[in-house]
């Protein structure tokens, strides 16, 4: 009975030609030292490319996102988004900031509800925005969980929007208070 040793190399693992190729050789034809450079090279030398690999790639992603959080200058904008009229007013107000490029709109939820991407966004030291319907202030108080003071802070109440439930907001009231919003944060710029 003839025994086998097995030597496995593997190519790149980001290449579409990805695959593991084996190799076998007989023990009869090998020298014990030449069997133990072959385990070693089968078994420990690729485990520690690998490793080494994995860790690498790990250092480089950190060091490509902490250079998009600085290639991004626009501030970040946090909006209510309940069931009311003024909560659904301040959900659109943000949205128009962020399709005007004025701002970024991130998720308030995902700040609440402590997704770490989005809280690592929000402590980023951008400038914060936020945009609340009511003096409940609820995206206010999802930065204020984490210790993230917003910049400017618009309470629609304050400016004239009634809260009212089960009902949509006014369109036009919502661009007059759209307009003010963007003198506002022109004025705070200059």
């Amino acid at each position: 009975m003839q025994h086998r040793i097995k030597k496995i190399i593997i190519t790149n693992p980001d290449d579409p030609g990805f695959m593991l190729k084996k190799e076998y050789y007989s023990f009869s034809l090998l020298s014990r030292l030449q069997r133990w450079q072959l385990f070693l090279k089968t078994q420990t030398l690729w485990r520690t490319q690998f490793l080494y690999k994995t860790v690498f790639n790990k250092a480089e992603k950190k060091i490509i996102s902490s250079e998009k959080s600085f290639a991004n200058e626009k501030p970040l904008v946090y909006s209510c988004s309940g069931c009311s009229s003024a909560a659904q007013m301040a959900n659109y107000l943000a949205v128009q900031l962020d399709r005007k490029g004025l701002a970024e709109m991130s998720c308030i939820v995902g700040v609440g509800g402590n997704v770490k991407k989005l809280v690592r966004t929000a402590s980023s030291g951008r400038k914060i925005i936020t945009i609340d319907g009511c003096p409940l202030a609820c995206s206010k108080a999802c930065l204020d969980n984490h210790s993230i003071k917003s910049d400017k802070h618009f309470e629609l109440l304050s400016m004239g929007v009634k809260k009212i439930n089960q009902v949509d907001f006014d369109i036009q009231h919502a661009n007059i208070i759209l307009k003010q919003i963007e003198v506002n944060l022109q004025e705070q710029v200059a």
